[in-house]
């Protein structure tokens, strides 16, 4: 199959949606299909095009906008490529090139939705604009029930609708991991440990996390709490661990390599994500990778039942769903987890054979590829 991806959303920017975008065309080419990728331009992306398994064009733009300009060069990209479909990395805004390239090029066309889309489907020009989306692509596909349930009456019921979620690899991502070094490399030793990963900003809920540890030490002693990540958040979250104190058990890891990231899940007991919905519901969690990836690894989780995330944490087998704006629920059922090994370590089993089960990349290709052979 030839597929052409249009999309921002690609590596070396780091995010989820790059993520997501990046494993999916790398899967489509480990099946045989022969993949080309127009992005836009980002620091770095010489070098990641020169490694990469699909063929990269970038426009000399920081954004790729559904302008006539931007239309014109994906029309041309088709039928230099003979593509069979047309994937965009994300439906909304550049989606609205799709009546469009219908109309020039009569190919399916399949946008992938995220937490951006339901954001639009908030507001009444978005919503309008999703509309048109909807009316022109053959398919759209949904990182969870949620997002489907919130974009369904945006979008219209004539594209195909596809759950496709986010995904791990098991070689990277699985429960003989280790967390030693780095439990001795933030000399955290023996101590229980919540660890939490994301990038720092205001509704992740880190903050939440470090409200409860004062608490949280009174009951189950000693616990730290490790914060894996980067963001604008980060000197305001340290001043809340100075606040309550409790600074000096709350590791600070910053942004880490790839692959060093399955080592810092396993350094934890539990892990906690808690985000909340903030500015009316305009920002929310779609769904949550860090979830799985903490599960791949065998630990239980402490989700926030909002958005997409109980898509991702498979209570009550695998995980413990709170309200993420109840500081007390949080810390409740941090507790009960942190002072019941064995209930930690049976959700934990069960959470590593959910995420092997069910969300692997190769299995989330497999489910791509049928809906684009259903299109052709």
């Amino acid at each position: 199959m030839q597929v052409l991806i249009v999309t921002n959303d690609l590596p070396p920017k780091v995010g989820g949606i790059q993520y997501y975008v990046d494993q999916l065309a790398r899967g489509l080419v480990a099946a045989g299909d022969d993949v080309v990728v127009f992005g836009s331009t980002s620091p770095g992306a010489e070098t990641f095009d020169a490694t990469s398994p699909y063929r990269v064009v970038r426009r000399r733009t920081a954004t790729l906008l559904p302008t006539p300009a931007v239309g014109r060069q994906v029309i041309d990209l088709i039928a230099e490529h003979r593509a069979d479909v047309v994937l965009f990395g994300a439906a909304f805004p550049l989606g609205l090139l799709g009546a469009r390239l219908r109309r020039r090029c009569g190919v399916p066309i399949v946008g992938f939705t995220h937490g951006l889309e339901v954001t639009a489907a908030r507001t009444w020009l978005g919503r309008r604009l999703l509309r048109r989306i909807g009316s022109s692509v053959a398919a759209l596909t949904f990182v969870s029930a949620w997002c489907e349930s919130e974009l369904q009456p945006a979008f219209g019921s004539g594209p195909i609708h596809q759950r496709l979620a986010p995904a791990i690899d098991p070689a990277a991502f699985h429960p003989g991991v280790s967390g030693a070094r780095v439990r001795e490399r933030h000399s955290l030793l023996d101590r229980p440990v919540v660890v939490t990963v994301s990038r720092l900003v205001e509704r992740k809920g880190q903050d939440t996390l470090i409200r409860v540890l004062a608490d949280l030490r009174l009951l189950v002693p000693d616990t730290a709490l490790l914060v894996v990540g980067d963001g604008p958040h980060r000197a305001a979250l340290a001043s809340s661990a100075e606040r309550h104190g409790v600074a000096d058990v709350v590791v600070f890891a910053g942004e880490v390599p790839d692959a060093d990231l399955p080592e810092y899940y396993a350094a934890g007991d539990v892990f906690a994500f808690v985000p909340r919905e903030r500015r009316r519901g305009l920002e929310v969690e779609a769904f949550g990778i860090v979830v799985i990836q903490a599960g791949a690894v065998g630990l239980p989780v402490v989700g926030g039942r909002t958005g997409g995330v109980p898509d991702a944490v498979g209570a009550p087998t695998a995980g413990v769903l709170v309200d993420p704006s109840d500081d007390a629920a949080v810390l409740a059922s941090l507790a009960d987890l942190l002072t019941d090994p064995q209930r930690c370590r049976t959700m934990g089993e069960a959470a590593a054979a959910r995420v092997a089960s069910n969300f692997t990349w190769a299995g989330r290709t497999a489910d791509l590829r049928k809906l684009l052979e259903a299109l052709n």
